[in-house]
């Protein structure tokens, strides 16, 4: 039987740059991400995004076909990136769905940006849990594609925590999949991105004196 997810109407838990994060209306452990319309609408106007075969869902294949590759090849390791579950149909699109991220208060997990401004700076317990985390990613090979710290989550699934978690972004972007092709140089892009992701998030999150 096709059953088609009501959304429309709910109030999303999250809003981000490109999807609304809704929680699953009959599972409370998992959420739905749905493509927001203005950004469907803006990747549908640049030409060469219409040349991805899956559209502006993309991002849901490479996600998916990443945690796939992690838990085939280091599944003993639980790579620190949010557990995928698949797709469903939903009244506002097709719905990427993935396990519930948990803060302390049994809500979503706060971002990473949430946790530096709260610590007043990089704390201790961030320095100690972003280098598991980083550690986390190169043991099992993750390819990033993104890395910023409103994608990076602290709290706790089915697998355990609490520690930092990649909730998206992660999976091969480029046209030459560099990443994928070699594990030094996927290394070496994570690494990148991690420094990136500590300049920009000092940049934009001032610390309140």
């Amino acid at each position: 039987m096709h059953v088609t997810l009501r959304l429309a109407g709910t109030q999303p838990l999250a809003v981000g740059h490109l999807r609304q994060v809704y929680a699953h209306p009959h599972d409370a452990d998992l959420i739905i991400k749905v493509m927001r319309p203005d950004a469907v609408a803006q990747r549908a106007a640049r030409w060469h995004k219409r040349l991805a075969r899956a559209l502006h869902y993309s991002g849901y294949v490479r996600e998916l076909k990443e945690y796939i590759a992690t838990r085939a090849r280091f599944a003993h390791l639980d790579a620190p990136i949010a557990r995928m579950v698949g797709v469903v149909p939903t009244d506002l699109g097709l719905g990427l769905v993935s396990e519930l991220v948990r803060g302390s208060d049994g809500g979503l997990a706060p971002t990473l940006a949430h946790r530096y401004e709260l610590d007043r700076g990089f704390s201790a317990p961030i320095e100690q849990g972003l280098a598991e985390f980083l550690d986390g990613l190169l043991a099992s090979n993750v390819i990033v594609g993104d890395m910023h710290a409103w994608n990076i989550v602290y709290g706790s699934d089915s697998r355990g925590g609490p520690r930092f978690v990649l909730i998206d972004g992660f999976g091969e972007k480029h046209f030459i999949p560099r990443a994928t092709m070699s594990r030094m140089l996927n290394v070496r892009n994570t690494h990148r991105l991690y420094r990136r992701m500590r300049v920009q998030l000092q940049r934009e999150v001032p610390l309140k004196t």
